[in-house]
């Protein structure tokens, strides 16, 4: 804020003072001194005078003590007399020099007023620039200029939106006067600033100017004593152009934002009709072709060769099985919608059942278990965790040759209970170790035409991380890729759990 300006009465007053002042000190000196000498006490009160008040004050100062000076200095004492010419220019060069040193304290005074208004509406800016990049709705950019903009000129503001159809949203603002609604019409349809004014106050509606067209109105209603100047008129026209590029900032984001949820959307929507239309084919094909087969009544088939068609129709249709699992399995998960049924259960049991479910695929495969026996409880879903072990096993046997190992470990750490399923196959590039979580994501190292879908491991990421647990693809020590996961332990305590014999 800037300082407030002596008042003429006031400055009067003072110089009242600073007159009887020097009268006084050329009173006490008078018989020590010169008549040049008083002249200079007289100049000097009024150049004191000059430096602080208006020109009328200084140059009024100056009359009077020209006129005490002549009165009570110049002979004869106690009469006004026509002084000497000498005299007469001492006396025009006092006017002269108090005209002249309030001119460029005026001028000095007015200088420092702008700078102080100046320093003022840069701070302003620089304030409603930062509240502006930290909004990111437009309702925080409406009320956070709103609130600048009436301490920064004292008057009521509001901010209408322009319509996605082109028109001014003049409904949005209650409190609004029929006036003010007028107003912004006449400054959105002329796309210019308008000002209206009325007995009872001032409305000024300024156009928020985007790159390419009006974002919105902003309307200042001001009280009848705080119509704004020029320079505050300059002021508003830089708040709205910066209230107008957060807007359409803003809008502009919103717009990208929505094109690239709607890119990602197609994207998925593509790949996953890609996946399921070749996951869903293969194995239909072969069911189609082993019951067209067996349907055939003129066929001469022995039991071998049926016994062989019915065990491809029932792979085929477990893999189909299998994909649709998955695949609504991703779309719970993702969704967030599925919920927990949690219960007591041994680890080794539900890696036995899950082993079990993969018996005819095992073969000769060696399953290499480490499941110490006094492993607490966990509290899990037990069909979502059997779902995650039946993909990591699913995994392990699609991308390793059949004479190699599958490991299935675990250990207590840190209160709960770490799992790791690692395989000898060619592993996962360090690259990839965490995108391979990612929905319909393959790693590069994958085989083609091999039956997967880059599911598992997302609904794997997904489970464990719904109970608590974390997930990470890392390398197996000797070759091969492992996937380790944790799961919470029960609250029941720990019990002694026996060791499952490895599967040959």
């Amino acid at each position: 804020m800037s300082a407030r300006r002596p008042s003429e009465l006031q400055g009067i007053a003072w110089g009242l003072v600073a007159l009887l002042a020097s009268t006084l000190i050329s009173h006490l000196v008078r018989a020590h001194a010169e008549l040049t000498d008083l002249i200079m006490i007289h100049l000097l009160a009024v150049v004191l005078i000059a430096m602080r008040f208006s020109m009328r004050v200084s140059l009024a100062t100056a009359v009077v003590s020209i006129l005490s000076f002549d009165f009570l200095f110049i002979p004869p004492a106690l009469v006004l007399s026509f002084p000497d010419l000498k005299s007469i220019v001492t006396f025009i060069v006092m006017i002269v020099v108090a005209a002249v040193i309030s001119k460029l304290n005026e001028r000095l005074r007015s200088e420092q007023a702008a700078s102080r208004r100046s320093e003022q509406a840069t701070l302003s800016l620089y304030r409603l620039a930062q509240d502006l990049g930290s909004a990111v709705r437009v309702d925080q950019l409406v009320a956070s200029a709103a609130r600048h903009i009436e301490r920064a000129f004292g008057a009521q503001a509001h901010v209408l939106l322009g319509e996605a159809e082109g028109s001014l949203g003049v409904d949005q603002v209650a409190g609004l006067p029929k006036g003010g609604l007028n107003a912004a019409r006449r400054a959105w349809s002329r796309c210019e600033s308008v000002t209206e004014s009325s007995g009872e106050s001032t409305i000024l509606c300024q156009p928020l100017l985007g790159l390419h067209r009006p974002v919105g109105i902003l309307v200042l209603i001001f009280s009848p004593d705080h119509a704004p100047d020029d320079d505050a008129l300059r002021l508003i026209v830089a708040f709205a152009a910066q209230l107008a590029s957060a807007i359409e900032r803003i809008s502009l984001g919103s717009a990208v934002q929505h094109a690239q949820v709607q890119i990602e959307t197609e994207r998925t929507r593509n790949a996953l009709l890609s996946t399921v239309s070749h996951d869903l084919k293969t194995p239909l094909s072969a069911i189609i072709a082993a019951g067209t087969t067996l349907a055939n009544e003129h066929s001469s088939l022995d039991f071998a060769t049926r016994a062989e068609l019915t065990f491809t129709i029932v792979e085929a249709a477990e893999r189909l099985d299998g994909l649709v699992t998955n695949l609504l399995s991703a779309t719970r998960l993702d969704s967030g919608t599925i919920m927990l049924t949690k219960s007591v259960e041994a680890l080794d049991e539900l890696i036995g059942a899950v082993l079990s479910r993969f018996a005819e695929r095992l073969g000769t495969r060696l399953v290499k278990l480490d499941v110490p026996a006094d492993l607490p409880l966990l509290s899990v879903d037990p069909k979502l965790i059997e779902l995650v072990l039946i993909n990591l096993v699913e995994n392990a046997l699609r991308y390793t040759p059949e004479e190699t190992t599958l490991y299935i470990s675990a250990r207590l750490a840190a209160g709960e209970v770490v799992v790791d399923v690692a395989d000898e196959g060619a592993g996962i590039l360090e690259a990839e170790r965490e995108k391979v979580f990612e929905k319909f994501f393959r790693g590069s190292l994958a085989r083609t035409n091999d039956g997967g879908a880059g599911l598992g491991l997302m609904i794997c990421r997904a489970a464990v991380r719904a109970h608590g647990g974390r997930i990470l693809a890392k390398a197996r020590s000797g070759g091969g890729a492992c996937i380790e996961f944790s799961l919470p332990v029960a609250e029941s305590g720990h019990a002694h759990l026996e060791l499952m014999e490895p599967h040959v």
